[in-house]
């Protein structure tokens, strides 16, 4: 889970084109795994061809790091461009380094102009084994295929802007009746956008297994590499069926889009964990033996699916301000949403409760402004998390006091549902739009809860009610680097039957 599960990237245009406009650039890719004569992939070797250009120099990029994945470019071996006059030199310069892991990229320039089409070929290395913990954007091997995202290897051409995009796989380095699969579709695939849109997609190939076996299930398919520890079939199974009750639930997509689920399981760390990117998410665990009574986890898959949902909030400075948003009120969702219509127990919303305050109350980080939480990026995870659970209780205790002032004829839900239809219009949601929206429905304290308590960092103490009748909350004390700290928890009251929780 993380910061990047936001909607990043560029949206695709129609590809028709007006009467007399110039014919739109094609970027063609070939993308081929390679063994080198063992039995794990050790890297994509890349050859794209590139029809038209802007008017400024030739020029390409790769992150240097992309959300704590380090060392991408540094990975792009023999990186060579040509067109009818041969080789085209080129001069590289990377971007400022980011602090906290975020992404900054190298640039290379050609050092005289071009005439297309021009063809661009590489070799990007796969991830070592040994990296720190973060977001699963590199490309790993395991089960011997290879996974990750475009972040991780890709190196594209700038500047270009609408272009006709086609992918191609060459799987002729991998073992017989190795299949390949990415964010776009199945095998080889054409859609239109910005190149760009190739570096947000996850991709994989190898010999995969599969749900279903063909096809999709209610535009619902799933993909993996490597052993899993429980059953990958039946966990997509079940997560298909959410995608499509919380498909009913949130409603405003109408319907939701074709999704595609990827997990890898790998034998070395880093093993990652779960991101989402449009339509679709990795999920990065290690490898074990299949264990038949073991559950996936299934937090995680919802968690990454209602953030096709949630989406993102446009904000100023620092990147990743923007978290307690698309990380807090996902994870509020995440809890209540399967509760809600019986993915989930009570029992299992309690726990998720629990793990938010202890990820909020329990973490050094826990009165920090959201500026300095996104500056410190992906060096620890416990730090990063705060958002997500500061963000949580946060939902929870605004769903509490819409309900109250309501008389319960208002909860979060119906101060969200206008939101989300006017963004997917197009209208702009900003922080300022948020303050106007919780205003209009609290008053100016509110507005004032929010600058302190979500951006400021000073504590918040949620409501008692703030999840529902079937909980109360008592202090509790958390354990912070040796130092004893205050903070609540929330404990199940046993006389509110089952159906009231979720009805709730």
């Amino acid at each position: 889970m993380g910061w990047i599960s936001q909607r990043w990237l560029l949206a695709g245009a129609a590809s028709a084109l007006a009467f007399g406009a110039q014919a739109a650039p094609r970027l063609e890719t070939v993308l081929k795994p390679v063994r080198d004569g063992g039995a794990e992939v050790v890297a994509i070797e890349v050859r794209s061809v590139l029809t038209e250009g802007g008017e400024a120099a030739f020029a390409l990029s790769a992150p240097v790091t992309y959300a704590g994945v380090r060392g991408v470019a540094d990975r792009v071996q023999n990186l060579t461009v040509t067109d009818a006059r041969g080789a085209v030199p080129l001069a590289a310069v990377d971007d400022p380094a980011a602090p906290g892991g975020f992404p900054y990229f190298r640039h290379w320039t050609a050092q005289r102009p071009v005439s297309y089409p021009v063809t661009i070929s590489y070799r990007s290395a796969v991830q070592p084994a040994g990296a720190p913990q973060g977001p699963p954007f590199g490309i790993r091997p395991s089960g011997g295929g290879v996974s990750g995202a475009g972040a991780g290897f890709l190196v594209l051409p700038e500047q270009v802007g609408e272009a006709q995009l086609k992918l191609r796989w060459d799987l002729t380095g991998l073992a017989r009746g190795s299949s390949a699969v990415a964010s776009f579709g199945d095998g080889d695939v054409e859609l239109t956008g910005d190149p760009e849109k190739l570096r947000q997609a996850w991709y994989m190939a190898g010999p995969m297994g599969r749900y279903p076996k063909r096809g999709d299930v209610d535009g619902f398919s799933g993909t993996w590499l490597g052993q899993a520890p429980f059953d990958p079939a039946a966990e997509l199974e079940w997560s298909g069926k959410l995608y499509q009750q919380l498909d009913k639930d949130f409603g405003y997509l109408k319907p939701a889009p074709r999704y595609r689920v990827f997990m890898r399981f790998l034998d070395t760390p880093p093993v990652g964990g779960g991101t989402a990117l449009a339509n679709s998410f990795m999920l990065s665990r290690g490898s074990a033996p299949r264990d038949p009574d073991a559950e996936g986890p299934r937090s995680t898959f919802a968690h990454e699916m209602i953030h096709q949902w949630i989406g993102g909030i446009e904000s100023p400075g620092a990147v990743g301000i923007s978290s307690w948003f698309s990380e807090g009120l996902t994870t509020h969702y995440t809890a209540l949403a399967p509760l809600r219509s019986g993915f989930s127990t009570v029992e299992q919303y309690g726990q998720q409760i629990d793990a938010m305050a202890r990820g909020y109350w329990g973490s050094e980080a826990r009165d920090w402004s959201a500026e300095k939480i996104a500056k410190a990026g992906f060096g620890s995870e416990s730090i990063r998390h705060v958002p997500y659970n500061r963000g949580a209780l946060y939902f929870a205790d605004l769903d509490a006091k819409i309900r109250a002032k309501s008389g319960g004829k208002r909860r979060l839900d119906d101060l969200l549902a206008p939101m989300f239809v006017s963004r997917e219009q197009g209208v702009t949601f900003d922080h300022e739009a948020w303050k106007a929206m919780v205003g209009r429905e609290l008053g100016p304290e509110a507005v004032a809860t929010f600058e302190k308590v979500v951006l400021g960092g000073d504590m918040l103490v949620p409501d008692a009610g703030a999840f529902g009748p079937c909980f109360t909350r008592e202090p509790a004390t958390y354990e912070v680097g040796g130092a004893q700290v205050q903070g609540y928890r929330w404990l199940r009251v046993a006389s509110v039957p089952e159906a009231t929780c979720r009805s709730w």
